[in-house]
């Protein structure tokens, strides 16, 4: 058994928000193997094998993000298009100035982000099932980048083995640089067996991010999410174009495909 593990990006705080772009995933998986000559049963077999996880983050800057909208909003002085606006920019700004503050220091009395993730993985792994591939948006990727290489005080086991690390819209760079490390020598953790990002050339906040890390073969993988370049971020998670560059990931790490590619 394979765990998928999707990690949502800023303001995405939603219970079943991974459920209809796993299965449009494991529905061009299926088509994928099917056109490969392999059996019913077999694909079927495997299909069963890969189970949708989903991490929510978001709801530890909840009460944080409502008290600060209701006193800098709530008595409704400021212009009518500046209270149509910046009440949805501050959340995620908050979110993001949280996450840099969060360094995961369990004596801080900070809820923590990372501690929240790190228990996740946890109970995901906590029996036999030790593998997964994890798919990360936005800053879900920055989040899951710091656990996985452990670069704050929460970190992943190192007996998970993430057969992919694939981000999403990721904007990785951005972070690495602001940290002084615009050139990183960091190389992958020995149980990450490879890192894909896809990205739509038109995001704004997604980056390439293989020429910041000359220690790690990083596949960069263009799609196009959506003509409106103002909704290409969120596009990802309903598009079937990265569903089906992320189903052609899972059956190259199984062996099915050129695994070279990956």
């Amino acid at each position: 058994m394979t765990n998928l593990i999707f990690i949502h990006g800023v303001n995405e705080q939603k219970t079943g928000y991974s459920r209809k772009f796993f299965e449009l995933i494991i529905g061009n998986y299926k088509k994928i193997l099917e056109k490969k000559g392999v059996s019913k049963k077999e694909i079927e077999d495997r299909a069963l094998g890969l189970v949708q996880r989903e991490l929510l983050w978001a709801d530890v800057t909840t009460d944080l993000t409502s008290r600060y909208l209701n006193l800098e909003y709530g008595q409704k002085k400021r212009p009518l298009l500046c209270r149509l606006i910046a009440p949805k920019i501050d959340p995620l700004v908050i979110q993001m100035l949280y996450y840099l503050k969060d360094k995961g220091d369990k004596n801080s009395g900070m809820m923590s982000i990372l501690g929240k993730v790190d228990a996740k993985f946890k109970e995901y792994h906590s029996g036999d099932t030790k593998d997964c591939i994890i798919i990360a948006h936005s800053l879900g990727s920055v989040i899951a980048f710091d656990y996985m290489f452990g670069f704050r005080k929460y970190r992943l086991d190192p007996a998970v083995n993430v057969k992919a690390f694939i981000t999403i819209g990721s904007p990785i760079p951005l972070f690495t640089s602001a940290m002084g490390y615009a050139d990183s020598e960091v190389k992958l953790p020995v149980n990450i067996k490879r890192w894909m990002n896809i990205l739509d050339r038109d995001d704004g906040v997604a980056r390439y991010c293989q020429p910041f890390f000359k220690n790690i073969d990083i596949r960069e993988i263009e799609v196009s999410t959506s003509k409106n370049i103002l909704k290409t971020h969120g596009a990802y998670w309903r598009h079937k174009q990265t569903a089906k560059k992320i189903a052609e990931i899972i059956i190259g790490v199984e062996g099915y495909g050129a695994a070279s590619n990956f």
